[in-house]
């Protein structure tokens, strides 16, 4: 199965990395569009605003701040919507993405699966460990010619529960801590 377009700007400085959309969102043509995930929540919260029900709305204040969405993965095998069951993955031009979109300073991986698959197609001398949840690295791959972007991997919007999170409002405190630093 095929996967979705990025959305975003050009002046987007944020790019948040999803692994692969589920059943619901590709078959509503709408990222994180099963109501039970919390990105949307998480945006909201991170953002201080509530975020309007029209999707076209939610995407138009994503931009307004500089945020772009896409997934790691342009297509892959799944059956249902689980991460654990994708197969045959392939990455999407990322570097591409990156290159035609200068003002991109940080890449957000939403969870585990979109940071392992981000590791495998695009950083594989990266080790899994140093990208745990809320760590930060400096991916300088040589096709960005010196440029380096801030990686990061942060708590799953995925409405299934882990140890450590729960709620989107558990979740927010690390995204925020990535996508908005403080100014120095």
């Amino acid at each position: 199965m095929k996967g979705m377009p990025p959305i975003g700007s050009a002046q987007s400085r944020v790019l948040i990395l999803g692994s692969f959309p589920s059943a619901i969102s590709l078959e509503k043509g709408q990222y994180y569009g099963n109501g039970n995930n919390h990105f949307w929540d998480i945006m909201g919260l991170l953002l201080g605003e509530p975020f309007p029900e029209e999707y076209q709305a939610r995407l138009a204040l994503l931009v307004r701040y500089r945020i772009a969405v896409w997934d790691v993965l342009a297509s892959c095998e799944r059956p249902g919507s689980l991460d654990k069951d994708i197969s045959n993955e392939r990455p999407n031009p990322l570097i591409d993405y990156i290159i035609e979109n200068p003002s991109i300073e940080r890449v957000a991986l939403n969870g585990l699966r979109a940071s392992l698959s981000f590791i495998r197609h695009f950083a594989p001398g990266q080790k899994r460990k140093d990208l745990g949840i809320g760590s930060e690295i400096e991916w300088r791959p040589e096709t960005l010619r010196g440029r380096g972007v801030l990686v990061a991997r942060l708590p799953s919007s995925s409405p299934i529960p882990t140890r450590e999170y729960r709620t989107a409002g558990e979740k927010v405190m690390t995204w925020k801590a990535f996508l908005l630093p403080p100014a120095s």
